[in-house]
């Protein structure tokens, strides 16, 4: 492992590192001592892990398939921990904190590895943020709980994941196994998503781009727009609703109007093996035919 106060964007990678710097920024910014200091490395695991959990408080994360030619035994990561204190005294204390992310696994859950970023001590008037990668078997179902801010991208899954953060962006790409997200405040996005998938946020945008539905697609926001691009042979039993917004779709769905400002779209298609339930609290959904790339 090694660790030194510079620029930790060199890789293949860098430009999720950059992201996720900046996104980091924009999420902790306010304290007035700062540093950065770049890791890497790898937490070695046996037979016995089943599931994997990913604990930090602030940050961005990206979630990476491990890679075929490397070891399936192991979880590895790079990027960096910002750290942010009200006094140089409190930078101190967080400097002081190890800079390396740890591995456990949990007496409660049998079967579990709990992989967890550094956080700064109690009594310290500061954060640490890891902005950075962590690479896991694509077949290792996976959860991620960020407990303060925080952005998280899973890539490339293959097996189911779930995600919870108190308020960040969320982005799924090429994900296979099922999805479930939930955001406080953050928009969302997900890419070639085959399986069932169910995110929710109390504020932001949702566009996500199914290739193959599961039984499932369930897509959820308090305030915010909602694009839902599904196959055009999808066979589907659909519930959409609009409390103050408009609903459009490409299936031939009946829109009914709800009182003055509210709208509903529900029905049939097909074999009707998905149930797709979108809503909005304000804002407008589309019911989407997806384009064949």
């Amino acid at each position: 492992m090694k660790t030194q106060n510079t620029d930790f964007a060199r890789d293949g990678i860098g430009a999720l590192l950059i992201s996720a710097l900046l996104g980091a920024s924009m999420l902790l910014g306010g304290c007035a001592h700062r540093s950065v200091v770049s890791i890497d490395g790898s937490l070695p695991f046996g037979p016995e892990v089943q599931r994997i959990r990913i604990e930090m408080q602030n940050g961005s994360l990206g979630v990476l398939a491990i890679e075929a030619s490397a070891a399936a035994n192991e979880l590895t990561y790079v990027g960096g921990l910002r750290r942010d204190a009200n006094t140089a005294e409190g930078l101190v204390a967080l400097a002081n904190v190890a800079d390396v992310l740890s591995a456990a696994m949990d007496p409660k859950q049998s079967g579990t590895l709990v992989v967890r970023c550094p956080t700064a001590p109690a009594g310290v008037q500061g954060m640490i943020a890891y902005e950075g990668s962590i690479s896991i078997p694509a077949a290792m179902p996976l959860e991620v709980t960020v407990t303060s801010n925080g952005h998280v991208t899973l890539m490339d899954r293959g097996a189911s994941s779930k995600v919870v953060t108190r308020r960040g962006d969320l982005r799924f790409e090429r994900c296979k196994g099922a999805i479930e997200a939930n955001t406080g405040q953050g928009m969302l996005i997900a890419f070639d998503h085959e399986g069932d998938i169910d995110v929710r946020t109390g504020l932001g945008d949702m566009q996500v781009f199914v290739v193959k539905p599961g039984d499932q697609i369930t897509l959820s926001t308090g305030k915010g727009t909602v694009q839902c691009h599904v196959p055009g042979d999808i066979g589907c039993e659909v519930d959409a609703r609009a409390e103050i917004g408009r609903i459009g779709n490409d299936f031939g769905f009946e829109v009914r109007r709800v009182g003055d400002y509210s709208a509903a779209m529900t029905g049939r298609r097909g074999t009707a093996k998905t149930r797709v339930i979108l809503r909005t609290a304000s804002g407008h959904i589309s019911l989407i035919q997806r384009k064949s790339p």
